[in-house]
């Protein structure tokens, strides 16, 4: 007998697509809890620009690396991740609206849900790590992200002050951020792409309190045994020269994350 399943054009799926889909709607999503580190150093332009696709322009030899506890997320039913990210400034060369924003070379997370709707929905580059929560002593706070019992990497913040109201309000009014990705997947059985492309993924983040300070990132390579599918990524990173002192900013509030207005760029 044969199977009855159709796809749907007008319907959103996920793999495996048989088992459900849904009419598409512009999701936005809120993450009502959110703490947040981010560190930024500057580096060699020629060591960023490898790894940059030309369809883009760096703006900035700027490295933010970025941790996030996200908690009370609605899409998932108030349950939380973490996650831990790398980005550059840049604009997109595309077309010609000028979008500039946030290139994300990397996204770690430890949950397989947000992973998976985050590459196939939006073309973010997400890989799964254990990311250990925020701990702090006093006011030096630090996590940790590992495979497999291997730690890969730490991030360390000392908080020395906090930001007034009229700061975190001028944060706010540029709570708005364009992050960019690139989808990619293979053919089957030969080299080449079958989907290849730039991505815009808009999200929102607004702050309830602040604080700057003093922190670093220390990486730790991995071998090919260690880690046989991600270590040349953390490589690459730790070999970044470090051309200034960290900068580092803390802050607590809450996200948005505009699904609906994700796109494909040409």
């Amino acid at each position: 007998m044969r199977g009855t399943f159709r796809l749907r054009d007008e319907y959103v799926y996920a793999m495996p697509v048989h088992f459900s889909g849904h009419a598409f709607y512009p999701v936005r999503t809120v993450y009502g809890d959110m703490t947040g580190i981010s560190l930024q150093f500057r580096t060699d332009p020629e060591a960023l620009l490898p790894i940059l696709p030309e369809d883009f322009e760096l703006l900035e030899p700027l490295v933010n690396v970025q941790f996030s506890n996200a908690r009370d997320v609605a899409w998932m039913a108030g349950g939380e991740y973490r996650l831990i990210q790398v980005t550059t400034p840049v604009r997109y060369l595309g077309n010609g609206e000028g979008l500039v924003g946030e290139y994300v070379f990397v996204i770690w997370e430890n949950k397989a849900c947000p992973i998976i709707g985050g590459r196939e929905e939006d073309g973010m580059p997400k890989l799964f790590a254990d990311i250990a929560c925020e701990r702090r002593v006093e006011d030096r706070w630090f996590t940790a992200a590992s495979y497999e019992s291997r730690t890969f990497l730490t991030l360390e913040m000392t908080r020395t002050r906090a930001l007034s109201e009229s700061e975190v309000a001028a944060a706010n009014s540029r709570s708005k951020m364009n992050y960019f990705g690139w989808r990619y997947l293979p053919n089957l059985g030969r080299g080449g792409a079958s989907l290849s492309h730039a991505t815009l993924y808009p999200q929102e983040a607004r702050m309830a309190r602040a604080w700057s300070g003093e922190g670093h990132c220390t990486w730790t390579k991995l071998t090919a045994a260690e880690h046989p599918l991600q270590w040349p990524i953390i490589a690459t990173l730790a070999d970044l020269p470090v051309k200034s002192p960290f900068t580092a900013m803390m802050f607590k509030g809450s996200a948005q994350l505009n699904v609906g207005d994700s796109r494909a760029l040409p």
